[in-house]
């Protein structure tokens, strides 16, 4: 029997190889749009073509999992494992932690003290990072009691910054006003452009980028400014723009030797439908903080 399962959700993004090199197991968010058939799980790509071409005006949204999801997971993982720890896309963001706490309730009693659930506090590669993390602290026998403190301090010195496509999807699943996103578009016809991070859990606005038409120029910059001379890990994702984040990654390469981009992925349709095609994220963490 195995010791310890990692459970993770699909907000986060790691190409599938490593999901099943990892053996990590995944509970699925998923994804609403009637109008265009949608009602559950879809590749990135399908999604990102629907929204590109749809005539309705309606927009895709996202469902998190519920605690009958959670529970099956655990009682799956059990099968073979003695313990699990199970990582979450933020708080700040949805309420998939809390359906993965109160599952615990409804386990045995003698199971229940075996699950640690970790609130990630950010989505995408980001969480990822976190339970590749978690994946090597078991691969090196450190218990689960000792895995979870050391993975919310890790998941302190994970960022992320990017760009989102079309601000009609941003302004359409609520998360930004109807000014607010004609003022993006006046202000990108001119080559400026919203970054958008994570703070306290919760997707910002944290600058605006002058001559920001170069995606991949201006994310470069964006890198160089953060990490300096120190040495990071990077993972590159985006929406329907692949070219872009090959030319990211080519720049990385050529420029920043200190920089180690792990992958670059297709946004998973979780945060694909919030964010709209064109859009590009970069997870990073700097090394030093990888004991």
């Amino acid at each position: 029997m195995n010791k310890i399962k990692i459970i993770l959700d699909s907000a986060a993004s790691l190409p599938e190889s490593l999901i099943k090199e990892k053996n990590i197991d995944i509970v699925y968010l998923k994804v609403i749009w009637p109008e265009e058939g949608i009602e559950g799980k879809i590749k990135s790509e399908d999604l990102f073509k629907r929204m590109r071409n749809t005539l309705s005006d309606t927009f895709p949204k996202t469902s998190q999992p519920s605690v009958g999801d959670f529970k099956k997971a655990y009682e799956e993982a059990f099968k073979n494992n003695e313990e699990i720890i199970c990582i979450t896309l933020s708080t700040g963001i949805s309420g998939t932690y809390n359906s993965a706490m109160q599952a615990i309730k409804f386990m045995p009693k003698e199971k229940q003290n075996k699950i640690r659930v970790i609130d990630s506090f950010t989505i995408d590669s980001g969480e990822g990072f976190i339970a590749l993390k978690a994946c090597e602290l078991r691969e090196k026998g450190v218990e689960s009691k000792e895995i979870a403190p050391q993975l919310e301090e890790f998941k302190k010195h994970v960022y992320i910054a990017g760009f989102p496509g079309d601000p009609k999807w941003i302004e359409k699943n609520g998360r930004l006003s109807k000014t607010g996103a004609n003022l993006i578009r006046r202000l990108e016809k001119i080559g400026i452009r919203p970054l958008l991070t994570l703070k306290d859990g919760k997707v910002k606005v944290t600058s605006l980028k002058f001559k920001a038409k170069d995606k991949a120029e201006s994310l470069l910059n964006e890198l160089k400014g953060k990490i300096k001379d120190d040495k990071a890990m990077v993972a590159i994702t985006h929406a329907d723009m692949l070219e872009v984040a090959e030319d990211l990654k080519r720049k990385l390469i050529k420029e920043c030797p200190n920089i180690e981009v792990l992958f670059i992925d297709a946004a998973n349709p979780i945060i694909g439908c919030h964010l709209g095609p064109d859009s590009i994220i970069c997870n990073y963490y700097l090394k030093k903080y990888d004991a």
